[in-house]
């Protein structure tokens, strides 16, 4: 009981080291589980291209092109509108009007009489150079080949970012692969080399057996830190690419 109660510190630490070893290694094995589903699914690589396609300055480029063509487009067919002026006036005075007067010094003759009274005056008014007129079908279908050649220009670079991460994509199935395959290696390569050891200190085998053993070992590591550095430059280059962590797209998959 003493002695429970004087390594009961070192007892919960060993179970805390131990559950987070655990769970990292669980989160481990779910994300080597996750990556390689999504690597042969073509759903991740659509994933991707989206993603890739909305991140890219490129793309937002794109659109402000298409943004400013349909602008100019709407100035010019507005265009035509600036000529046209609308214009109104009031005037205040003695209005002079002629009545018949029967009455008057010679009978049935008008007779002029005066009222104050005042005058509104409302126009209209066009005024635009003849070769605007016409131009003006040719300025719009000018703009509007515009917006089609900015959305033309937003089709080709949104083709270009998809084969880019193609290909990007491929490289990082190229370099999982070749990974597992030298982290294969050198586990193979390991176990020759503790026996190899083991044997050397037994006096079973020479120096020059157990120097050839570790060269191997040797060889086999510097693979392994190769190709595990190779894919990690490549899936951080295409996480840079794409503007998001592979690991929230990694969710995803079904």
């Amino acid at each position: 009981m003493v002695w429970l109660k004087k390594n009961m510190f070192r007892i919960v630490l060993f179970f805390i080291i131990g559950m987070n070893t655990l769970e990292v290694n669980a989160q481990t094995v779910s994300t080597d589980i996750l990556m390689a589903k999504a690597l042969e699914s073509e759903d991740f690589l659509v994933l991707l291209i989206e993603s890739a396609i909305q991140f890219s300055p490129q793309t937002k480029k794109g659109l402000a092109a298409v943004e400013v063509a349909n602008a100019n487009l709407k100035v010019s067919k507005n265009a035509l509108y600036s000529g046209i002026a609308a214009s109104s006036s009031y005037n205040y005075g003695t209005n002079y009007s002629a009545v018949n007067n029967p009455t008057g010094v010679i009978p049935g003759a008008n007779s002029f009489t005066t009222s104050q009274t005042g005058f509104y005056n409302v126009g209209i008014g066009v005024q635009l150079p003849l070769i605007s007129v016409l131009n003006r079908k040719h300025i719009i279908k000018a703009g509007q080949a515009q917006i089609n050649s900015a959305l033309a220009e937003q089709e080709n670079v949104n083709l270009t970012i998809k084969q880019e991460v193609i290909g990007r994509f491929q490289a990082l199935k190229l370099a999982k692969k070749i990974l597992a395959l030298s982290t294969s290696n050198l586990q193979s390569v390991e176990s020759s080399f503790i026996i190899a050891e083991k044997q050397f200190a037994q006096n079973q085998i020479g120096v020059d057996e157990q120097a050839k053993v570790l060269e191997s070992y040797n060889k086999a590591k510097i693979e392994y830190e190769t190709s595990l550095n190779t894919f990690q430059t490549v899936f951080m280059q295409l996480e840079a690419f794409v503007g998001v962590n592979l690991s929230t797209l990694l969710q995803q998959i079904k």
